[in-house]
């Protein structure tokens, strides 16, 4: 009978596990050769990744690998095809180009490189490929094309280390007494020239975002992919509920009396030319403010060419400081890590019994500037105990943090989204041990950051966090909601149509009231619709400006909260 039953099982065991068969169509993605396999029935990201011999956290190129659905592609890095074609390009452009080595410097990264020798982010990859595999590291030394400029000394040639096995031998994560990597800021650039309004009476801005319109064509309304969407992203619309907030910030300072032009414009491409292209032929140059919704590099590109034209440039969502170090005339929207620090410290200051504060990091050169700043709050606040708690070289968090119990944990650490993925999954494992005894505080918002992240773990955690999500309970943000409802049959999903809404009626109402003395100071007391806190600040005249307000919200019965002091 036992024999029959496990032979039973077996058999009903087969269909559920799918054969994956290795496909030969090898495409270009995200600038990568990848395998396109397109998932069958039964298949999971376990079994494809197995075929392939990679590993899930680090190969599958895709934003859901936990929601595959047949017929879904799922593109795997083709590492045999890649190996072969860098090395030949960089043997073709080693014997055609001119290049000389630099040794790089803590704080340097590819873009300070690029504009430092005047050379493009692709021919830096293209002549070290390893950047690519390893990133770029201090003490590491680099082919940078071009002659040797004068003023630089370079490393001779006969005796120079392997460039692709001196990057391998670089420790990937902070070591037992290593010191961790300093910060060092660009240096200020002249002031901002202020120029006069494009047009008196009304108010031109230019809106630069990804809407993909030449893919428009390539969404399908099948009932088979109606019933998968959820499960399937069009990058035509990620984010339009940014631009329908502006839209509807737009009607709200219509009402105001404010005359606002605007001028929409798709840059979808991620080189500096898609970017100078499409300012170009749209125009940009009649702006009295550009709001940028861009990536990463591509907002670089656009500041710069924003700084050459003497023409403020607002970043919505970057939670980059350094983006205004060098630049006067950008501003970033989102909160400041040395503002939201502020708060925390303010929090603690209140709090009785005065808390230990654990800094979580790993002496990478990713959090050196969050490091720096958070050192030299907790200096100048001087009555906050704290210490600065080294991932990578200790293990036993559960026994450090058991010493001081109701402590406060500020995680840091970064060393790349896969690995801060698992970093955080262990930290607060580890921290379900001490039953509620600690708050975890962390300065980039997990639950958006990392879409399977147990909320229970988090909320046994006491989890608090900088947040700009919606609040149904705040009546401003209610009205908002039904407004945005109304108008566009839909409640807000995500805070990109609250971002948009405020950076509108902020930015228009200051030019409308104060005229182009604004930029000056770009700071105001109150202005009808902004829902959330908005305070500027610039270091230095030749930087731009940082929000230095922050508010932090507490995970309470599975839903944020702003943080009311009560403990």
């Amino acid at each position: 009978m036992k024999k029959f039953v496990l032979l039973l099982f077996l058999a009903l065991s087969v269909p559920l596990i799918a054969q994956v068969e290795k496909t030969a169509s090898v495409v270009m993605h995200n600038g990568k050769k990848c395998y396109a396999h397109i998932v069958g029935p039964g298949q999971t990201v376990y079994s494809i990744t197995k075929a392939y011999g990679v590993k899930e956290h680090e190969a599958v190129l895709r934003s859901d690998i936990h929601h595959l659905a047949v017929g879904d592609t799922v593109w795997i890095p083709c590492t045999e095809c890649e190996l072969g074609s860098r090395q030949a390009a960089v043997g073709q452009q080693a014997g055609k180009k001119e290049y000389h080595f630099v040794k790089v410097e803590a704080g340097q990264t590819l873009y300070s490189l690029s504009r430092s020798y005047n050379v493009s982010i692709e021919d830096l990859n293209e002549l070290n490929p390893e950047l690519r595999t390893s990133g770029l590291k201090a003490g590491q030394t680099i082919k940078v094309p071009g002659p040797q400029p004068s003023g630089h000394q370079s490393q001779p040639a006969a005796g120079k280390p392997d460039v692709q096995s001196a990057a391998k031998s670089q420790p990937a994560v902070a070591k037992p007494g290593r010191q961790p990597v300093a910060y060092t800021p660009k240096p200020p650039a002249a002031p901002a020239e202020i120029s006069p309004l494009k047009e008196p009476g009304r108010i031109h801005v230019s809106l630069l975002m990804p809407l993909h319109l030449a893919d428009l064509d390539k969404i399908s309304t099948t009932k088979f992919d109606v019933d998968q969407r959820g499960k399937k992203s069009y990058g035509a619309f990620e984010y339009i509920q940014f631009y329908e907030g502006i839209m509807l910030g737009m009607e709200r300072l219509e009402r105001m009396g404010a005359r606002v032009v605007l001028n929409v414009v798709d840059i979808s491409g991620k080189t500096r030319q898609d970017v100078l292209t499409a300012v170009n032929t749209h125009n940009v140059t009649h702006s009295d403010f550009i709001i940028a919704l861009l990536p990463r590099e591509t907002f670089d590109y656009a500041a710069d060419w924003a700084q050459e034209n003497r023409i403020f440039i607002v970043n919505p969502l970057s939670e980059r400081d350094e983006i205004v170090e060098g630049n006067p005339y950008v501003i970033k929207y989102m909160s400041s890590v040395g503002g939201q620090v502020d708060e925390l410290l303010r929090i603690m200051g209140k709090r009785p019994g005065k808390p230990h504060l654990y800094i979580v990091h790993s002496g990478s050169r990713n959090e050196a500037r969050v490091r720096t700043i958070v050192e030299e709050k907790l200096k100048a606040c001087g009555n906050i105990a704290y210490t600065f708690y080294d991932w990578s070289a200790n293990s036993k968090m559960v026994s450090v943090l058991k010493k001081t119990p109701d402590c406060m944990v500020l995680n840091i650490y970064d060393q790349g989204r896969d690995k801060n993925r698992i970093q955080v999954s262990t930290l607060l494992n580890r921290m379900a041990a001490l039953k509620g005894g600690a708050t975890l505080v962390s300065l980039d918002n997990y639950i958006n950051k990392y879409g399977d992240i147990d909320f229970a773990q988090l909320q046994q955690a006491n989890y608090m966090t900088v947040n700009y999500e919606l609040d149904h309970n705040d009546p401003s943000k209610k009205d908002f909601i039904d407004s945005f409802n109304s108008r566009y049959k839909i409640d807000p999903i995500d805070s990109y149509a609250m971002v948009g809404n405020d950076i509108i009626l902020y930015f228009v109402y200051g030019l409308k009231t104060k005229g182009v003395d604004f930029w000056r100071s770009p700071n105001q007391s109150s202005v009808p619709g902004v829902l959330c806190p908005i305070s500027f600040t610039q270091s230095d005249v030749g930087h731009g400006f940082l929000n230095n307000s922050a508010a932090f919200y507490k995970l309470s019965n599975l839903r944020f909260i702003p943080f009311s002091g009560k403990y």
